[in-house]
């Protein structure tokens, strides 16, 4: 009795360590750190978005010195804050800038299990979808999108979003008026859904240590 007593202990024992080094190569897996051939160039990223905004909208090209890196603010391993201004708004608030984030994580893991990549983006996606819009990103393996202000049904005053593209994560705050509007939205969109997916595509995926880039692209 005792044999057959012990025997299953051994047993029940050998199942737990195989189970725990199972687990533990999955946990190692999930978080190792992954690097990305080529980077993501972002000022042409950002270029590309241009392109579909109506007249009137700029901004400036982004440098090594605009990364942040600074875990306080972020949980990514690099992080940019950057966006469009609109020239002609006579309006002095934050109304007449669409401020856009993107977020650069160790591993696509890493960035799935971060709902919040920044304090900026707690709230991005909440409030509610204007009337008549279906657009999602075909592309994108996270999309939450919302509204605020307005009529609270077809015609809002701002939107924020979040979209991921596996280990990148973007967080974007528009206003929403007549020099910005919910169909120029879903161009800018379509543009980050196609630009991403190309180059998710076109670059390699592999372990190893997640490096700053010293350059954002021309």
């Amino acid at each position: 009795m005792r044999r057959w007593w012990r025997a299953g202990c051994a047993g029940c024992l050998l199942v737990v360590l195989l189970g725990g080094l199972i687990l533990g190569g999955c946990a190692a897996r999930f978080f190792q750190s992954t690097q990305r051939e080529p980077e993501l160039p972002v000022n042409r990223f950002l270029r590309k978005q241009l392109e579909v905004l109506p007249p009137g909208w700029s901004f400036s090209k982004v440098d090594a010195k605009d990364i942040s890196t600074d875990s306080d603010f972020t949980w990514a391993r690099w992080a940019v804050w950057t966006g469009f201004e609109y020239k002609a708004s006579l309006e002095t608030s934050r109304r007449n800038l669409i401020s856009e984030e993107i977020h650069v994580f160790r591993s696509p893991f890493m960035a799935k299990i971060t709902l919040s990549p920044s304090p900026s983006s707690v709230y991005a996606g909440e409030g509610y979808t204007p009337e008549g819009w279906a657009y999602r990103p075909p592309h994108a393996n996270r999309f939450e999108f919302g509204c605020e202000g307005g009529d609270g049904v077809a015609q809002p005053e701002r939107c924020s979003l979040i979209l991921r593209y596996e280990e990148y994560v973007i967080v974007l705050s528009t206003p929403i008026a007549d020099y910005m509007t919910l169909e120029d939205l879903k161009r800018v969109l379509e543009v980050i859904d196609r630009e991403m997916a190309d180059f998710l595509q076109h670059s390699t995926l592999q372990p190893g240590p997640r490096k700053v880039p010293e350059s954002l692209g021309p």
